[in-house]
């Protein structure tokens, strides 16, 4: 079993890749250690200009991770495989929102107003 984070719920956790441009290396090194401080980062790492990071999804979204990278002059790379993947990504972590906002019903019970006419 692998360790998370005091908070995190492994439930939630997604993980993502991000190809970069534009990150020069005296930014890098801030850059993560902004986003390792978020409460609701788990890891994150950057091989050469990708970033590979696991966070819980069910309150936060890619999205203020990329206005962290952006706030170091760097973006996601502009190519069509890195736009589609990022879709991907956001629906990825809509979805997670979503199923963490849920709330069960029980099976056993009869659905509410499709009672028996008899």
């Amino acid at each position: 079993m692998t360790e998370h984070r005091l908070g995190i719920n492994p439930g939630f956790l997604t993980k993502h890749r991000l190809n970069l441009a534009g990150l020069d290396q005296a930014d890098s090194k801030a850059m993560i250690a902004e986003i390792d401080a978020q409460p609701w980062v788990d890891r994150v790492c950057l091989n050469k200009q990708t970033l590979i990071i696991a966070y819980e999804a069910s309150r936060h979204n890619i999205d203020e991770l990329i206005a962290i990278i952006e706030k170091y002059g760097a973006s996601i790379k502009d190519s069509w495989w890195s736009r589609t993947k990022l879709g991907w990504q956001r629906q990825t972590d809509e979805n997670i929102k979503n199923n963490a906002r849920h709330e069960p019903h029980c099976c056993n019970k009869i659905p509410s107003g499709n009672r028996f006419r008899h």
